[in-house]
């Protein structure tokens, strides 16, 4: 049985660490609360597996609180679960003779939990570093129910820039329809819905043909079929009454001509009369 420390039991931390308990082949003997806190060298040391789970910021704190005169971090695996950061920044580790790695769930923790949530089932995590590492970051993505992928340190910047785009973009993204369904829909019958039980079947059902059929086939809409007279309402209707949400719709307008000229359901010229009408509003 693996025994394993966490360091840093906020929001991604605590799902980890119901997610380990719910096995029985790992056994979590240590959590540390924040990176700042004292390391109890016993409990360490009793440890096959640390992982750091704090903040990108509080990283180097972490690895300062490990390399301990009491602490023998000799063929301990250490992880960190920093999306944007590499394996490199536990170096000072690997020196001191621990395997080090990344491991980063492409999973969202919104709040700390209480309790198991399941949200690392069927989820896929990035894991990078030593050779030994990353064997073990399989083992234990794999004994997660999760979907493990070797990705290069310099592709880990890329990856996270991808999950932000995924994530935090989107929740941006829907954030404008929640304006709109509030202040315009919901005044003309929608008040026993929330905004997101209206679009969210468009929103899955997209996502599965993007899944299914790739970005460029399963573009569809008015810009796609080169229709400038909805367009044109569109940018009318925020302008009178949502001007703070038309420069994204231009900007991702703009994105999605250049997608229909790849699918060449618009030609160049029709694409330029959308794009004179886009710029207008960046």
């Amino acid at each position: 049985m693996h025994k394993i420390a966490i360091i840093g039991y906020g929001k991604l931390g605590s799902h980890l660490f119901h997610s380990l308990k719910k096995f029985r082949k790992a056994k979590v003997i240590s959590i540390i609360r924040k990176s700042k806190s004292k390391v109890n060298p016993s409990l360490i040391n009793q440890s096959d597996i640390i992982f750091i789970c704090t903040q990108d910021s509080e990283i180097s704190g972490a690895v300062k609180s490990l390399i301990n005169k009491s602490i023998d971090l000799k063929k301990k695996y250490i992880f960190h679960t920093s999306g944007s950061l590499n394996s490199g920044e536990l170096i000072k580790l690997k020196n001191k003779g621990a395997y080090t790695g990344s491991f980063h769930p492409v999973q969202t923790f919104e709040s700390p939990a209480k309790r198991y949530s399941g949200r690392f089932e069927n989820i896929y995590i990035a894991v990078e570093g030593d050779k030994e590492s990353v064997k073990l970051g399989f083992r234990i993505a794999k004994l997660l129910n999760a979907k493990p992928f070797f990705i290069k340190k310099e592709s880990k910047i890329f990856h996270h820039i991808c999950c932000v785009i995924s994530s935090n973009f989107l929740t941006a993204h829907l954030y404008q329809i929640d304006k709109i369904a509030h202040k315009r829909i919901q005044k003309i019958g929608f008040n026993n819905f929330s905004f997101f039980s209206i679009y969210k079947p468009l929103a899955e059902q997209t996502m599965k043909n993007v899944e299914t059929k790739g970005a460029i086939k399963s573009l569809s809409g008015p810009i796609e079929r080169n229709d400038l007279i909805t367009i044109n309402k569109h940018i009318s209707a925020l302008r009178k009454k949502h001007n703070d949400i038309l420069p994204l719709y231009s900007l991702m307008g703009i994105e999605t001509v250049g997608l229909a000229l790849k699918k060449k359901s618009l030609t160049h010229n029709q694409s330029k009369k959308i794009l004179r009408q886009l710029n207008k509003y960046l």
